[in-house]
């Protein structure tokens, strides 16, 4: 699988990776032995050198935390205590919808949670009000689209291709990963700019190509988990055929993919042109388009490099938070 995207590392990778280790330990999503061994070797703060390879060093810790947190927290639906219980799973989302919505974290609040409220009160330093909206916004999809694979694992149902599809980008938390893009870019795309058609695709087929990724080089990994929510598998399961098959069209949607993508990026020029968009807005978003072929390109290589898909952890087998989920 080729990319026509360079591939980049911030030079800060090091000293992010320290901080985040530290703030996972610090806040409890992380203990000594396995979990701090499992921690360093999925390589967090290497993904998000490779995502924003230009941020700057407070900017990308901030960014680790919060892609250290995702991991952790998806991970509570997917292989701990949660996952296998939809009452637990719905008590989960909505104490962290109350945190999205400003509520201070209970006395119950373990990890998971004071982690979100701890991440939630850094970014709203950094952000406007429209970026926070945006983020809180897409991050409670994202909780949605968590419950509903609960509740398919729970009755054991294989989703159809275009109810997976459809769910994906949710289900892999990219619509607020590609927010963070605009925030170490400390700009925001104005909403001329971010509803026009070009845009738009961008974002979509962007998001697709990086969870097309996710579930081609996941594969091993789920499906010794017995996890069924993956392109592939789903792919499979409907068309009756073999998963070298589905894993052939999973990788010809990534090329037509990057076709669209490519022909909006093409067209973005124009739709600038048309709305009169000052030099140094037209730059800032030229930039956020980089950032978006930085996640392509980066999410693939730390794909092939983290240990997150070379050695996975049987179901069950995750550090789980549910403890706090008690009152």
């Amino acid at each position: 699988m080729r990319l026509p995207f360079p591939s980049r590392l911030n030079p800060f990778e090091a000293e992010a990776a320290a901080h985040t280790t530290a703030w996972a330990r610090g806040i409890g999503l992380i203990g000594e032995g396995g979990d701090a061994e499992r921690f360093a070797g999925e390589s967090y703060a290497r993904l998000v050198a490779r995502l924003y390879p230009e941020a700057s060093l407070p900017d990308l810790a901030l960014a680790a935390d919060l892609n250290s947190w995702f991991h952790v927290f998806d991970d509570q639906f997917e292989l701990a205590e949660v996952g296998r219980d939809p009452v637990l799973a719905r008590r989960l989302a909505e104490r962290a919808e109350a945190l999205l919505r400003g509520e201070p974290p209970g006395p119950s609040a373990g990890p998971v949670l004071r982690g979100l409220a701890d991440l939630g009160a850094r970014m709203r330093i950094r952000a406007g009000d429209a970026w926070w909206d945006r983020f809180s916004r897409n991050l409670r999809q994202c909780l949605d689209a968590a419950l509903w694979e609960v509740d398919n694992r729970a009755c054991d149902k294989i989703p159809d291709p275009e109810t997976y599809v459809a769910k994906k980008l949710d289900i892999a938390y990219v619509p607020p990963s590609f927010d963070v893009i605009e925030l170490v870019e400390h700009f925001e795309v104005p909403p001329a700019i971010r509803l026009s058609p070009e845009y738009t695709t961008l974002l979509h087929e962007a998001g697709h190509i990086v969870v097309c990724t996710n579930d081609l080089i996941g594969l091993r990994r789920e499906l010794a988990q017995g996890e069924f929510h993956n392109l592939v598998i789903v792919l499979a399961h409907a068309g009756g055929g073999t998963l070298q098959e589905a894993v052939a069209e999973v990788e010809r949607t990534i090329y037509r993919r990057l076709d669209a993508y490519l022909a909006a990026k093409a067209g973005l020029g124009a739709r600038l042109d048309r709305l009169g968009v000052p030099e140094p807005v037209r730059a800032a978003t030229l930039r956020c388009v980089t950032g978006l072929e930085d996640w392509m390109r980066g999410y693939l290589d730390w794909a092939l490099e983290t240990r997150r898909f070379t050695d996975p952890l049987p179901r069950g087998a995750a550090g789980s938070f549910h403890r706090e989920l008690a009152d």
